[in-house]
């Protein structure tokens, strides 16, 4: 009971324990980027690392983050077209971060995630709604029969994990010949009716986030918004690990929402996406 007490005290801020959890985040992110001009970046991460171990309080804690926006800042010069899109909602979120140190105003920091956490997501279905090749299906379809969806499952279906093996080896195959001869192959299937499938998938997959995208913005406290929420999330790693966006998702929730279980269920998500990108798995 003693360990529960303590869980629940440490759940009990929502601000500081997800400025934790970003930090975190930021810090893991950093170094990981890091190995890119590198030579240009080891003073500022130099200084950071200095503050923690010399300086005191927070004049330690600013500059740290200080240090690190730089660096998120600075690869958005060479890396502009080519860094995900969870980089630009990291930027945002640190900066949002910073200034509530200098405002210290809680209702402006938690209505700065909202409405950042409410565009992505409706930014993200109105992407797909515009997009003609993914509202037919095509998107599910081509990733599906190659097994980049669902991937997390194929464990479990040895025999759709081969017929997507063997459609990937084929378009490797085709893109190797001329493009002159015009040869043409033809996918197999991972199960049948796909197509449908993935048409339907598609759809879904628009009007869950809208409906996400609307709900975080009507009632961004609810117990019920964030299981919705939550939900999304779960779907999300499992159709696709994209363990570091969905960590930064689940840091937005977690500021956001009141209920402790639900804190805690935000932060095992937080945990298990931070060890998998420390473990190089999933996409980050």
């Amino acid at each position: 009971m003693k360990y529960w007490s303590d869980i629940q005290n440490t759940l009990k801020d929502n601000i500081a324990l997800g400025t934790k959890f970003l930090l975190f985040f930021l810090a893991t992110y950093i170094f990981i980027m890091a190995e890119q001009y590198g030579i240009w970046k080891s003073p500022i991460l130099i200084l950071a690392i200095f503050s923690w171990f010399f300086l005191q309080g927070k004049t330690r804690y600013i500059v740290i983050w200080i240090a690190l926006f730089s660096l998120l800042v600075f690869d958005l010069y060479p890396f502009y077209f080519r860094v995900g899109n969870h980089h630009f909602v990291l930027t945002f979120m640190v900066l949002s971060v910073i200034l509530y140190f200098y405002h210290k105003r809680r209702h402006i920091l938690l209505k700065n995630i909202q409405m950042l956490l409410v565009i992505v997501v409706a930014t993200s279905a109105i992407q797909k709604l515009i997009s003609s090749q993914f509202m037919s299906g095509e998107f599910y379809y081509y990733m599906m029969n190659r097994g980049f969806i669902f991937n997390v499952l194929h464990p479990l279906f040895s025999e759709s994990l081969e017929v997507a093996k063997s459609n990937s080896d084929q378009i490797i195959e085709l893109q190797a010949t001329d493009p002159n001869l015009k040869e043409s192959i033809v996918l197999t299937n991972i199960f049948p009716s796909l197509g449908l499938f993935s048409r339907i998938f598609s759809w879904i997959t628009v009007a869950v986030e809208f409906i996400v995208a609307i709900a975080i913005l009507w009632k961004p406290k609810s117990k019920w918004v964030h299981l919705l929420f939550i939900v999304l999330i779960l779907s999300i790693l499992c159709t696709r690990l994209e363990t570091g966006f969905m960590a930064l998702l689940a840091i937005c929730g977690m500021f956001l929402c009141r209920n402790l279980s639900l804190r805690l269920l935000y932060a095992m998500i937080i945990i298990i996406c931070m060890s998998l990108i420390i473990a190089k798995v999933g996409f980050h």
